[in-house]
């Protein structure tokens, strides 16, 4: 019989264990199968999981199937609700006894296979049962009761599926039996929209599937996990003893009265005295004793008290010792252990010998400056030191590794200065833990690092480093409690004396390495090259080069036409910025907006752009709007909607639309929206460019409703191959229409596509199997071509036959139109 217990926990902590120890026994553990014995206890573990919760899940059915039959009394046949519901609470009192069964006979250890195959074919037949009440009556119920049962249904294949997770064939039986009534239900109903809610009933049920594997795969590697880690608990003490024999590291371990549990010859060494009789004295006050007696010592002293009387784990805490080999300095890590009660039950640390460090950094203390924020070396201190490795003679073989973090003025911005200080914070921690003695770490400045590396002859060298880097930062940052962010960099090396033998110069080279990893992404590194030398100078001429280009002549705008699905009249053109360099030629626009981004040099720009698209469609047919997109940081200049109202004041209200981009909102979405709002009161429509591609645009729609929504040309394009693209698709169609907003798919290509998006209800069509981005004194050519040829040519694969007139539309179909600026 199959029982519904609440959400079971995932085992966080578990997790974190497995992930700390040894490489080999994990790859023992994924690759090792489980003995019979194992998978006995494992099935136990599963139906045990199931059971626990049982009275609480039968209650539910039970109360679930009371509602419905009070919902539905006078809609269906009584003796059909009493049947089903009895036949319900029949189940769930069966469920009831074998749950009270159990826990008379107490927690079974082991569990047979053909206990989980009955499980399986219990689940499947509640499922089944709970499927029949849609199945049956669903056609014949009111639009009200319908929604009704489809939502009770739909919570049940949720719960059902998530409750029996821990015995994944189980979880499947239950969701296929009631998901397939379900969406046979709606099939059978003759709803107008049956056949789209069909599909997105079945992708839901999919991925309540894909979960309940998941989450199954998942315990079954805990346990499996656990009792390999048993096996091997011989093997980690061989591990440590030969730890403590070779390694310089002192291995601590003390009890709840403060008296050593284990002294490894290392320790008795280090202290010169016998092993035998330090595990007979008290551990503190003896490690008191050897503690130096000026006042360095006296307050390591009461720090040490101070992180003991805490009672939490401390990393690399500094001790001064007096020792009988002479000063020594210790750096002490240790977590305090608890009994199985949860008392204290005393510490297990690791000394660390930092003698060498200690001396080191006391003889350049005089020079040091350090980051109030991350406690790194700072920027001039890193340049010293750099200073000193470049002037030998030889140049030493080094490294210089600079980073910077992705999405770190995002978080600023948003969650607060202190959030972006922990970031900051945390990020130079993890790179000074993989770093060697040898190394250098240091903050520059803002969300900029370096890291010297010496020893680094090769590339090949320094990748497992870099590695490493990208590895540990997979781990998110706790900014405040529930409120975690990933971490995310990119990096440049530059290597010495191949890449430069000044400081400068090794500095410069590695800024063109980090800005070319960023330009492929971020998230990864990149090694200097000659060609980033010559990019870099391009970047400088073109951003030059832009200053003054439109005082020039050098831009100029060119239009995209945009048509209507239902007849296919053009009802207006989108504005994409076209730059040509008398001595550079066309230049791409997605190498120069960047450029004119990072430059400042976009409100200059899309000034130009405004005025320019309104100086042309003043010319245009009445009727025909005109799209330009806005950038974010034109959306934060304070005489922006002057420029607009400026720009605007040639065209009818309505024929001016402006787009933005999910970024712009993402940069400040307060700023946005009520810009937005003040231009929907101006009288000028508004647009979402690359709808479904950024993070958070259903959110944005919560906040601001938009007159158009421009599916993205990805959807576009994968809508023929890729069922997922086509589910997205309906999806924002339906939204859309939902909304009362109109919707524009870009990048239309073939007729199939267009086909495709005109019988889903899509509003505009905008691509290359429409026209290609002509120039403004083409535009009545192309006008005229339209009305002769081309409405005509896909008039019969694309819709009904219509009036030769309408199709051309002679240009004065409503207004709408929307298209991203100036990145084509």
């Amino acid at each position: 019989m199959p029982y519904f217990p609440a959400f079971l926990r995932a085992g966080r902590g578990a997790a974190a264990r497995r992930r700390a120890r040894l490489w080999w026994l994990r790859r023992e553990r994924t690759t090792r199968p489980p003995t019979e014995a194992e998978a006995a206890r494992l099935r136990a573990r599963q139906l045990q999981a199931v059971l626990r919760l049982t009275p609480v899940a039968m209650g539910i059915n039970l109360g679930n199937v009371a509602v419905i039959v009070h919902a539905l009394w006078g809609q269906v046949a009584p003796a059909l609700l009493l049947g089903w519901g009895g036949g319900i609470a029949i189940m769930a009192a069966m469920g009831l006894r074998g749950w009270w069964r159990g826990r008379q006979r107490g927690e079974r250890s082991t569990a047979s296979a053909r206990a989980l195959r009955r499980a399986a074919w219990q689940a499947g037949a509640l499922g089944m049962a709970w499927g029949v009440l849609p199945l049956v009556t669903l056609s014949a119920l009111e639009a009200t009761a319908q929604f009704f049962v489809g939502t009770v249904i739909t919570g049940m294949i949720c719960a059902g599926g998530f409750a029996l997770s821990s015995v994944p064939w189980a979880g499947t039986a239950y969701v296929l039996a009631l998901g397939l009534q379900a969406m046979g239900a709606l099939a059978l109903s003759g709803h107008p929209q049956a056949g789209s809610l069909s599909v997105l009933l079945g992708a839901y049920n999919g991925l309540v599937l894909y979960t309940v594997w998941a989450y199954a795969a998942g315990l079954r590697a805990r346990l499996l996990a656990e009792a390999t880690a048993e096996r091997q608990n011989e093997v980690i003490s061989l591990l440590l003893q030969d730890f403590e024999e070779h390694a310089s590291d002192v291995l601590l371990e003390v009890d709840a009265l403060g008296r050593f549990l284990h002294v490894s010859p290392r320790l008795a060494q280090v202290l010169g005295v016998p092993a035998r009789r330090l595990t007979q004295r008290p551990a503190w006050p003896l490690l008191r004793r050897w503690m130096a007696r000026d006042e360095g010592g006296r307050t390591a002293w009461s720090a040490l008290r101070a992180r003991l009387a805490e009672g939490r784990a401390f990393r690399d805490h500094p001790l001064p010792l007096q020792t009988p080999a002479g000063p020594r300095w210790w750096s002490l890590s240790a977590r305090p252990l608890v009994d199985e009660h949860g008392l204290p039950a005393g510490w297990r640390g690791v000394a660390t010998d930092i003698t060498e460090r200690h001396l080191a950094h006391s003889r350049l203390s005089w020079l040091a400056h350090n980051d109030s924020l991350t406690g790194l070396v700072n920027r001039h201190q890193f340049r010293e030191r750099l200073q000193a490795l470049l002037g030998a003679v030889p140049v030493p073989p080094l490294a210089v590794i600079c980073f910077d973090l992705d999405g770190f003025k995002q978080v600023n911005d948003q969650q607060g200065h202190a959030a972006g200080d922990r970031l900051l914070t945390d990020f130079g921690q993890r790179l000074l833990a993989l770093s060697r003695r040898s190394d250098t770490v240091a903050r520059l400045g803002g969300d900029e690092f370096v890291m010297l590396v010496l020893d680094i002859q090769r590339p090949e060298t320094l990748k497992p480093l870099l590695d490493r880097i990208l590895l540990a930062l997979e781990v998110p940052v706790e900014l405040a409690p529930g409120c975690q962010e990933p971490l995310r960099c990119s990096m440049g090396v530059a290597l010495a004396p191949a890449d430069g033998q000044d400081v400068d110069t090794l500095l410069s080279h590695a800024d063109l390495a980090l800005y070319a990893a960023k330009r492929a992404g971020g998230q990864r590194y990149s090694f200097f090259s000659a060609q980033m030398t010559d990019g870099s100078r391009r970047r400088a001429q073109l951003v030059q080069a832009l200053r003054g280009a439109a005082s020039r002549g050098e831009l100029h705008l060119a239009y995209q036409a945009q048509i209507e699905s239902e007849d296919l009249r053009v009802s207006g053109f989108e504005a994409l910025l076209r730059w040509h360099h008398p001595e550079l030629g066309d230049i791409s626009p997605v190498e120069f907006i960047p450029l004119a981004e990072g430059a400042g040099l976009m409100g200059e720009l899309g000034a130009w752009v405004l005025q320019a698209a309104c100086r042309d469609a003043a010319q245009w047919p009445a009727g025909l709007s005109v799209s330009v997109n806005v950038s974010a940081l034109q959306l934060a200049e304070p005489d922006f909607l002057a420029q607009v109202q400026a720009a605007a004041a040639l065209l009818p209200p309505g024929q001016l639309e402006l787009e933005v981009t999910e970024s712009a909102l993402i940069d400040d979405a307060d700023t946005a929206v009520a810009v937005l709002q003040q231009l929907r009161a101006q009288g000028h429509r508004t647009a979402l460019d690359d709808f479904g591609t950024g993070y958070s645009a259903l959110g944005y729609l919560r906040r601001f409703r938009f007159d158009t929504l421009k599916i993205d040309r990805s959807f576009v394009r994968d809508l023929s191959r890729d069922a997922g693209a086509q589910v997205l698709v309906d999806t924002i169609l339906a939204m859309a229409q939902a909304l009362g907003m109109r919707t524009v798919a870009e990048g239309v290509e073939t007729e199939a596509e267009a086909r495709r998006l005109i019988h889903r209800g899509c509003t505009s069509l905008q691509g290359f199997l429409i026209s290609r981005p002509v120039p403004a004194q083409a535009l009545p050519d192309f006008l005229q071509a339209w009305c002769r040829r081309g409405a005509a040519s896909l008039r019969p694969s694309l819709s009904p036959p219509a009036p030769e007139a309408e199709a051309c539309g002679n240009a004065t179909a409503p207004a709408d139109a929307g298209a991203p600026l100036m990145h084509r």
